[in-house]
């Protein structure tokens, strides 16, 4: 039993999880809820990519101002945003449009960066000793273009990187193929990246992570949060479907579904979804080397233990509307020109997927204590890349739960941010 005290974490996808475990080996008692099991949601489907720094340029831009009308008027945009949801949208989305102007966007970049700098070591650290390190692998990232006005209208990402210090390089198509031959002669460039790490199952990695927290001496316990009572400026009490659960302190780490606990606790945030979809070609083989963002079209492609995922795009639509799996379809057209002889057997089982990144406007995640309660952090918002920070941002929690230094400035990252 740990001697600091309990913490009960809201959420077992895979930032909840990683929270749990940091908070498990630094002496806490933990219990993680959720109303499925490790993994099942966000966490299940995702490119499976561990990004570094290199990914600390937030996506709200002018570029993607412009673009606006396109993804509501288009379906097959890579970032599509459903007409009726646009009324309950526009709250965020002004928040997003007024993020993207350049002096924000490099603030915002400069915070993420910090945050995102220490996020593959976390990582190492995080799975050291568990059944996780043997999914990860560690060869780079490679963001691929077809044409040169593509790679050209990326000279803005690539400029704030520099001025951050990142690594990366720039290949021209042949070069990349050197390292990736099975990459077609469509791809004219591409940035490498190689201090990129992926998983070939983020599922089994979660999972792997979870069944770490029982033996550990953790507790996962699957039920579904209906209310929180608070009382002089702590939370008291979650009402779950399993019966009450006293809390000691509290973390809230439930991904999408943050923004429903949030409410319980008064507490309103600019949190919305962006719904991503996947299709899986199961057992097939595609010789990939590295997992491949396409730059130009917005999706990654990686070889999983199970087959080939080709995984990405962005549908605002809200939690709760139906999916649309056209657009994971629409990923496999996208996807056919990108790789050589790209010809998965006939017989080979195709299953798609939908997921919902749990995202704030200015593309930065909800990290610290809550104000007005003394003994509830949260712990969300981390769009696309909650498999990069779910290890980095569990030992910042473990930090401030234990009253410690964080490591790092959080005052980009605070959850009353947009209502102070």
């Amino acid at each position: 039993m740990g001697d600091r005290g309990h913490v009960t974490v809201i959420g077992a996808g895979v930032v909840g999880v990683a929270t749990a475990l940091c908070l498990v080996r630094d002496g806490f008692d933990v219990t993680v809820i959720d109303r499925d099991g490790p993994g099942e949601n966000c966490s299940f489907g995702n490119a499976g990519m561990i990004c570094d720094a290199t990914s600390a340029v937030p996506l709200p831009s002018s570029q993607v101002v412009r673009g606006l009308p396109r993804m509501l008027m288009d379906r097959k945009s890579s970032l599509h945003i459903r007409w009726s949801y646009l009324p309950a949208l526009m709250p965020w989305l002004l928040v997003f449009m007024k993020s993207a102007r350049a002096w924000e966007r490099l603030h915002n970049a400069r915070a993420f960066h910090a945050l995102l700098d220490g996020a593959v070591a976390s990582w190492d650290r995080l799975v050291d000793g568990t059944q996780g390190a043997a999914l990860i692998r560690k060869r780079g990232l490679a963001i691929v273009y077809e044409t040169e006005r593509g790679f050209a209208s990326a000279a803005a990402e690539r400029a704030i990187l520099r001025q951050l210090g990142a690594e990366f390089s720039e290949l021209s198509g042949a070069e990349v193929r050197q390292s990736e031959p099975r990459l077609s002669d469509a791809v004219t460039a591409a940035t490498f990246l190689p201090r990129v790490n992926h998983t070939v199952n983020p599922y089994r990695l979660t999972r792997a992570i979870a069944d770490s927290v029982v033996a550990a001496g953790g507790v996962v316990e699957t039920a579904t949060v209906t209310g929180i009572e608070v009382s002089d400026g702590r939370v008291r009490t979650l009402r779950t479907t399993a019966g009450d659960r006293k809390v000691d302190r509290l973390v809230v780490s439930a991904g999408a579904w943050s923004g429903r606990l949030a409410k319980m606790l008064g507490i309103r945030v600019l949190l919305d979804t962006e719904r991503g979809y996947h299709t899986v070609f199961h057992g097939t083989d595609s010789g990939l080397r590295l997992p491949l963002i396409h730059g130009e079209k917005g999706f990654g492609v990686n070889q999983m233990d199970e087959g080939l995922r080709l995984a990405g795009s962005v549908e605002m639509a809200g939690i709760d509307a139906p999916a649309d799996y056209a657009r994971a379809d629409m990923l496999v057209e996208r996807g056919r020109g990108l790789l050589r002889n790209f010809d998965p057997e006939p017989s080979a089982k195709i299953t798609r997927w939908m997921g919902r990144r749990p995202t704030l406007p200015d593309y930065l995640p909800a990290l610290g204590r809550v104000a007005g309660l003394v003994n509830t952090w949260f712990n969300f918002g981390h769009q696309h890349l909650g498999l990069t920070l779910a290890a980095r941002s569990g030992e910042i929690m473990a930090n401030l739960v234990a009253g410690r230094d964080p490591g790092l400035d959080l005052g980009a990252f605070r959850p009353d941010r947009f209502h102070r």
